[in-house]
């Protein structure tokens, strides 16, 4: 019998993990615990997102998918941000001008 109950335990608690909050808002579960001092290389950050709240910081996304947290008002960091947002800016190709495809069209009637 306990172990029927510890089963059913289990499961409950495996199906709340599994079913992300259906018609509800899932809370973020990367949350920053601390900020690094180190310096990353700018060519190891693929790109970063700015996280809000009880503790401000910049989530560097790594080239091999970590994330890595770091104080948004330390100078490296606005550097390593801008330096991503130029690249970024420049893989960007303007699509060229389109040809026009007015055409006029007179009705008679």
């Amino acid at each position: 019998m306990k172990l029927l109950i510890l089963t059913c335990l289990v499961i409950c608690s495996l199906a709340v993990y599994t079913v992300d909050g259906v018609g509800t808002e899932v809370l973020e579960k990367s949350i920053c615990m601390s900020l690094t001092t180190r310096r990353l290389p700018v060519k190891n950050i693929k790109t970063y997102t700015i996280k809000e709240g009880s503790m401000k910081a910049v989530i560097f996304i790594t080239r091999r998918g970590f994330k890595i947290c770091a104080d948004p008002a330390a100078d490296w960091v606005n550097k390593a941000v801008q330096s991503i947002d130029r690249k970024n800016m420049s893989q960007i190709k303007p699509t060229g001008a389109q040809p026009s495809t007015n055409t006029t069209v007179t009705l008679t009637g």
